[in-house]
């Protein structure tokens, strides 16, 4: 079942197109998108030990980061894509799109 995360990093883990680098190598992370400066929205069959793992084998031991599944009680200020992403877990077809 496919579940989507939300991922805070230190600029310490990594630069934001490292983190996408990162994110692109993990076969676990079906798709991603980010929006907000050191945040991602991943979404993954894995729980979030696996994928915190992963992340750390591949961005190394250096800073701090979250990976915490987004709950159905949320709230914030995002764009309508990024509400459709996480609402969906997946990124909107364009013929879907407005």
């Amino acid at each position: 079942m496919r579940k989507c995360y939300l991922l805070v990093h230190s600029s310490k883990v990594a630069s934001q197109e490292q983190m996408k680098t990162v994110l692109n190598s993990i076969s676990e992370v079906r798709t991603w998108r980010t929006d907000i400066a050191n945040c991602f929205y991943v979404v993954s069959e894995t729980d979030a030990k696996t994928l915190g793992n992963l992340i750390r084998e591949k961005a190394g031991q250096s800073g701090r980061f979250i990976i915490s599944e987004i709950p159905e009680n949320r709230y914030g200020w995002l764009t309508k894509k990024s509400w459709y992403f996480i609402k969906n877990k997946r990124v909107k077809p364009a013929r879907e799109r407005s």
